[in-house]
């Protein structure tokens, strides 16, 4: 068994995607995917440390449905409610409440994120680990020598600080799992910007791509994975829960490739379903699925 740390935060999300629908009121937050991605590796136990809702007993619920460690959360009297939409033209995320009382929120540069303001992890949490995910660190996750740290790079430091940011965040045994999003501050081309960051930094980089799949760089060079199966019923968790398995799947030994093809496979399950739905349902695997293609880039 491997022991995965999750510190991320939470959300309850109103989830509305062109064409599809809207479902309400729904568990969310990359704590939540995340930790549900992470499990689905099998042979791994999860345990997260994320501001625990007074207000909203499901998320408890779930943790302890699927076995995950919440020894570590923090109680909160709320966590952040938002809007999630989707759309041809794009996604976008916006408050329930818009600052001020105003109908239309004025745009700008800062997206609610929830994990903004998320306090440190308790030193207990980090005992055992074989893995670690870090959402949108402001500063270097403490982990040990051994420990594979999966960090999702904080969106507005990154815009702010590019690799200046990146270098202040990440440790020795650190795999990059940065968005299409996130690699396009960088450099139009998010491809280019994977290779230029494995490169400045010496290490793998996971890039999550959308519906063109994953791009894996390492020293050996780089790699396209994609899913020709993948159905896309609402894509909300799908990037948080396959940046955890990715994890997961280093921390049980699987190399950057492999890794990336089983963090494909859970974000099929993820869009096959409404926010946290079919993650929740899913049983754990041994193996990636087969159908998965991995190509090496000339």
């Amino acid at each position: 068994m491997t022991l995965v740390g999750i510190h991320a935060g939470l959300s309850v999300d109103h989830l509305v995607a062109e064409q599809a629908g809207a479902r309400f009121s729904c568990p969310g937050g990359p704590a939540l995917f995340a930790a549900l991605g992470a499990r689905l590796v099998a042979g791994t136990q999860v345990r997260v440390s994320c501001p625990l809702p007074d207000d909203d007993p499901r998320f408890a619920q779930l943790f302890d449905t699927y076995g995950i460690d919440r020894s570590a959360c923090v109680p909160v009297p709320e966590v952040p409610r938002l809007w999630i939409l989707n759309s041809a033209l794009g996604r976008r995320i916006v408050r329930q409440h818009a600052p001020g009382g105003t109908e239309l929120e004025q745009p700008g540069p800062d997206l609610p994120d929830p994990d903004d303001h998320l306090p440190a992890a308790p030193d207990a949490f980090h005992d055992g680990l074989d893995g670690l995910v870090a959402s949108s660190p402001v500063e270097r996750p403490p982990s040990g020598p051994t420990v594979w740290v999966g960090l999702d790079p904080h969106q507005d430091l990154v815009a702010a600080a590019g690799l200046d940011h990146l270098r202040e965040v990440v440790t020795p045994r650190t795999v990059l799992l940065p968005s299409r999003v996130q690699l396009t501050l960088l450099d139009p081309d998010p491809r280019r910007a994977a290779r230029s960051l494995a490169t400045a930094l010496r290490l793998p980089v996971v890039a999550r791509l959308d519906a063109e799949g994953g791009y894996v760089v390492t020293a050996d060079g780089a790699w396209s994975v994609h899913d020709p199966a993948v159905e896309v019923v609402e894509t909300t968790g799908a990037g948080d829960s396959s940046a955890a398995a990715v994890v997961a799947a280093l921390a049980a030994g699987a190399g950057p490739v492999d890794a990336a093809v089983f963090g494909t496979s859970v974000a099929r399950v993820a869009l096959s379903g409404w926010g946290h739905e079919a993650l929740a349902a899913a049983t754990p695997f041994s193996r990636p699925f087969p159908d998965i293609t991995v190509r090496k880039e000339p």
